[in-house]
């Protein structure tokens, strides 16, 4: 090489190295150019090419340089920086492969391989990898390698909620978010919220501590308030929980995938009501580019909840092409055909749905005969759950017990119930089925199947050999099939007296005792009220005394003067009252269009006092009023006859 030439090399380098330091990788990246110009076999220069472009977060471009043929010698060594470009391009199997690949495993290629494993959700081999770096690593990123196996831990404990963790501090917001993450996952809400509180307050510290504002400590806790909001959402606290996702979406953060969550989550809480707000949601649940930042489970739930909004806006073919997406990309098989066969029968098609369900079967079937009875079909339910394999199943017994006794088929229902005492006659839950023996017992007991009732209180006395009722209804079952043995049960009794030492026998023997304590000790109370002489009625019979009501004084009223005793007569009817002169009129009492002698007739003050009636006729003898004109019916007359002649 001239000496020109290196010269110029040289001054490119100072160049370079002054651009990488001020961090202006456009000019740094130009600086390449020129050295890879002047000597282009220079790997270094390659290599801070391929550097400013990841800085750049120009990946594409990145990955071009290094996969050119033209360039292999130069980049066989940069394994890591090819690797990381296809894992930004959001291309994780082939990162894995580039990884793999790789002559020698460094540590930073392990770090790399730990999150292209999260990537592919491959959370086991992901948390050895993580276990593995922070037991050989020392360093400053120890902190920040500790969060990541933590939130490894997290999503451990939602696929595996029974598995033993590890459990991490809480030095750092991010320990903490983790740690109330993985007790979420494991169904600890309460538990979880005290933690997540913790993080948030953690949280928005460091962010003010480091310079930062409010709003920037507010928008980097809003991943933690969205994480208690689940926990609020999954407690039953759906109010407070939609109220937190709505201040947060208020708020507009910048992260997608947050966004997501959030709208998912209240199309949880809408379920059927305001349709409307849940579709604008669900926008935003499904928009493009988040397939690359939520992972299967996230997006398997946002889709499943977008053919169940479906059927709620009355949309089938979407509502089928989500259950198409859910058997392709997800492989949720049973659940796609559940909401498929609820579109199908929403729409009057019942028929269908069941045939969807019955192709699949399993815990399918249930459903399918919950469908039959909606349809009326009781006959072809019972069927249906006679021969699936939840037959001895404790709710699918209890369902059919209901079905047969609806139909008074009792026998068939007795049967049924000697062919679960038969299943679980060896099982170690034979015990913990008390509730299946006392229904057991009574159906035995209706179908007149008097040994069946016997060895189904029997079963329930051996369930409970403390319970002396359980016991008492077996020697009764018992006293008509082998009495024998009902008078050895019966000797296990306690006596009568140990049973019950206040017994009303009065209230036993009355006829009322069916109709509840309550109307007993009402008539009780009634009859003592009503009987004088009984000893203590006296208190009985006392009662709150009456609040005494000032009486109200008109404001002009003159006390010294006595009130005037006529004050609530009209005034026609005081002695005072004087006629006024030239106006005639009768003062008529009593309702419109009554006479004067109507109105006589009808004043008892003017009426003679009459004898003394018997009991025997104490009913009064009906009034019959003569018939007289009033003085508006002779005034009617009067114009019909026209006016007289004038003398």
């Amino acid at each position: 090489m001239s000496a020109n030439k290196e010269n110029n090399l040289v001054q490119a380098y100072i160049e370079l190295n002054k651009f990488c330091q001020s961090g202006d990788y456009d000019r740094a990246l130009k600086a390449t150019g020129k050295i890879l110009q002047i000597a282009p076999n220079e790997q270094k220069a390659f290599h801070c090419k391929v550097v400013c472009f990841l800085q750049l977060h120009n990946f594409k471009e990145a990955l071009a340089v290094l996969c050119n043929p033209k360039n292999a010698g130069l980049s066989v060594d940069l394994h890591f920086e090819k690797a990381y470009t296809q894992y930004r391009l959001n291309c994780p199997k082939e990162a894995l492969q580039t990884v793999d690949n790789a002559p020698e495993l460094t540590t930073a290629l392990k770090e790399l391989r730990a999150q292209i494993l999260y990537r592919l959700e491959q959370y086991q081999d992901c948390y050895n990898l993580y276990r593995d770096i922070v037991k050989n690593t020392t360093d400053e990123y120890e902190d920040e390698r500790k969060a990541n196996m933590a939130a490894v831990v997290a999503n451990l404990a939602a696929l595996n909620p029974n598995s033993d963790l590890p459990q991490f501090g809480e030095n750092t917001y991010e320990l903490a978010y983790n740690a109330g993450s993985t007790l979420a996952m494991r169904g600890k809400y309460n538990d979880a919220m005290p933690v997540l509180k913790r993080a948030e307050q953690a949280c928005s510290e460091s962010v003010l501590e480091d310079g930062g504002t409010e709003e920037e400590a507010r928008e980097e806790a809003a991943i933690i308030r969205v994480q208690q909001a689940f926990c609020l959402q999954q407690m039953g606290k759906e109010k407070e929980a939609a109220g937190v996702y709505q201040n947060v979406l208020k708020d507009k953060p910048s992260d997608q995938a947050l966004v997501a969550i959030a709208s998912n989550n209240l199309v949880v809480i809408n379920r059927d009501t305001n349709v409307f707000d849940s579709r604008k949601r669900m926008k935003a649940a499904s928009a493009d580019g988040l397939e690359h930042k939520l992972n299967s489970r996230q997006r398997a739930a946002i889709t499943y909840n977008q053919a169940i909004l479906a059927i709620y806006s009355n949309q089938p073919d979407f509502c089928k092409q989500c259950c198409v997406k859910l058997v392709r990309e997800f492989s949720q098989e049973q659940r796609a055909a559940l909401v498929e066969a609820a579109s199908l029968a929403k729409d009057g098609k019942r028929q269908q749905a069941v045939t969807l369900l019955m192709k699949h079967g399993g815990i399918l079937t249930l459903a399918a005969a919950q469908v039959l009875l909606a349809q009326g079909d009781r006959k072809a339910a019972i069927k249906l759950l006679e021969e699936s394999e939840f037959k001895y199943k404790p709710a699918v017994i209890g369902v059919l017990c209901t079905l047969l006794c609806a139909d008074n088929e009792y026998e068939k229902a007795s049967r049924l119930f000697t062919e679960v005492y038969e299943h679980y006659k060896k099982d170690e839950r034979f015990t913990a089925l008390r509730t299946v023996w006392r229904a057991a017992a009574e159906i035995h007991q209706r179908a007149g199947n008097t040994k069946a009732a016997a060895a189904a209180h029997e079963a329930l006395a051996k369930a409970a050999p403390e319970d002396k009722k359980s016991l008492a209804r077996l020697v009764k079952a018992l006293a008509a099939a082998d009495p024998q043995r009902a008078k050895q049960l019966a000797k296990s009794l306690p006596p009568v007296d140990q049973l019950e030492g206040k017994i009303d026998i009065d209230a036993l023997e009355s006829s009322k005792w069916m109709m509840g304590a309550k109307v007993v000790k009402k008539t009780v109370q009634s009859k003592q009220e009503q009987s004088p002489g009984t000893p203590g009625s006296e208190l009985l019979q006392k009662s709150k005394p009456k609040r005494k009501r000032k009486t109200k004084i008109p404001p002009n009223a003159d006390l010294s003067k006595t009130p005037d005793p006529e004050r609530w007569l009209p005034k026609y009817e005081r002695t005072a009252y004087r006629k006024r002169r030239g106006v005639r009129r009768d003062v008529i009492k009593g309702s419109q269009g009554m006479s004067t002698n109507a109105t006589d007739q009808y004043d008892m003050s003017k009426q003679l006092p009459s004898a003394a009636t018997p009991a025997a006729a104490a009913k009064s003898p009906r009034v019959e009023a003569k018939s007289s004109e009033s003085a508006w019916q002779r005034k009617q007359q009067q114009k019909k006859k026209g006016k007289g002649r004038k003398w």
